[in-house]
């Protein structure tokens, strides 16, 4: 059966570590992609944003989980600020150790990186443990939706950035 793992990192040297690892635990290059995010538009943690991710990246969510809009939404938006390790093998015994290397070396857990986000969206079907954070899904490797080397997304701010005066009006000086 056909697995791809996923695991998602904070930083570049994460993810390099991670990559290291499934290197010298026998993984080929072709068996992996290491793809890392980048950003542009305004972000203000105070508004909050929505975001735009490029249409490859998109049909890649699409295709990992098809009808499960909840958890492609939360791997999605938790993609805007991680760096993914995207392993494709054959053998389960393969799948198991690539997640546990991606475990070990500090793969996020989309369910708690999201949460703020996603609070009221109930995922009590899809709640990982600590030890599976690097997510093991029944899929074949498949070029057309392999997200690239880079991943491009837009911030958009969701409110305001400006102050208001006492009587609502924007601040035009």
């Amino acid at each position: 059966m056909p697995y791809t793992i996923v695991g998602m990192f904070p930083t570049n040297e994460a993810a390099d570590q991670a990559s290291d690892r499934l290197d010298n635990a026998g993984f080929e290059k072709e068996d992996y992609k290491v793809s890392r995010y980048s950003t542009t538009g305004n972000y203000d943690p105070e508004f909050g944003y929505d975001y735009e991710e490029d249409e490859k990246t998109s049909g890649f969510w699409n295709w990992l989980f098809s009808d499960d809009d909840t958890t492609k939404n939360k791997y999605s938006y938790a993609a805007t600020k991680s760096n993914l390790v995207t392993v494709y093998t054959d053998d389960a015994e393969r799948a198991e150790k690539a997640r546990d290397i991606m475990n070990e070396q500090g793969a996020l857990d989309v369910n708690d990186f999201t949460k703020d986000r996603y609070s009221g969206e109930s995922d009590s079907a899809h709640h990982l443990s600590s030890d599976e954070r690097a997510r093991i899904i029944n899929k074949a490797k498949n070029n057309l939706y392999m997200t690239d080397d880079n991943r491009n997304y837009s911030f958009r701010n969701r409110g305001m950035s400006n102050d208001m005066d006492s009587l609502g009006s924007r601040d035009t000086f």
